[in-house]
C-alpha cells in the first residue's frame, strides 16, 4: 500500500496512483538558514530603530496613574509610577513608593521629571534642577545628572 523511494512518496490506493515529492535535507537547512538571517535582520533593526530613551517621568501623586499615562504617554520617556498599589498597564513601570531619586541614581536614565499634580503644562527643557510651583504647592520637579547644583523655581 506504500511505497517510498528515494525522492518520492508512492501512494497505492485502490484505482488511484498519487506520488508526493519528499522534502529533503538540503532544503531543510536551506529553510533552517533563511530563518536565521531573517533572525537576525529583525533583532538588528530593532535595536538600531528603537533606540534607548533617556529621560523618565515619574507619578508620585494621589490621582489615579491611569490619568498621568494618558497626559504623559506621548512624550518620549519612559513612564514610571511610585505607589503601593499596582494597576495594570504595559506602558507603566511600577515601583515602591519613595524610591523616586534612588532609582534614579543607579538608573541609566539622564533626566528626570518627577510630577506630583496633573492637568498641568510642565516643560522639560532646562539642564539643571528645576522646581515648577502653581500657588506655592510643588508641581514637578525636573532633574539631570549633568546639572549644575543650581535650584531654579519657576511658578506655573
Amino acid at each position: 500500500m506504500l511505497g517510498i523511494c528515494s525522492q518520492y512518496l508512492h501512494l497505492k490506493l485502490p484505482e488511484i496512483v498519487y506520488t508526493i515529492k519528499c522534502q529533503s535535507n538540503r532544503s531543510m537547512i536551506e529553510y533552517f538558514i533563511l530563518f536565521c538571517i531573517f533572525g537576525i535582520l529583525t533583532y538588528s533593526n530593532f535595536i538600531h530603530m528603537h533606540p534607548k530613551r533617556t529621560t523618565m517621568i515619574a507619578y508620585v501623586g494621589e490621582e489615579h496613574p491611569r490619568l498621568f499615562e494618558r497626559q504623559y504617554t506621548s512624550r518620549d520617556a519612559e513612564l514610571f509610577v511610585f505607589r503601593k498599589k499596582r494597576y495594570n498597564s504595559k506602558r507603566m513601570i511600577y515601583k515602591k513608593k519613595g524610591t523616586e531619586r534612588n532609582f534614579f541614581e543607579k538608573s541609566d536614565f539622564k533626566n528626570m521629571l518627577i510630577v506630583h499634580r496633573l492637568h498641568y503644562s510642565v516643560p522639560s527643557l532646562h539642564s539643571g534642577t528645576v522646581i515648577y510651583k502653581h500657588n506655592n504647592k510643588t508641581i514637578a520637579e525636573y532633574m539631570s545628572k549633568i546639572s549644575n547644583q543650581k535650584i531654579i523655581n519657576i511658578f506655573i
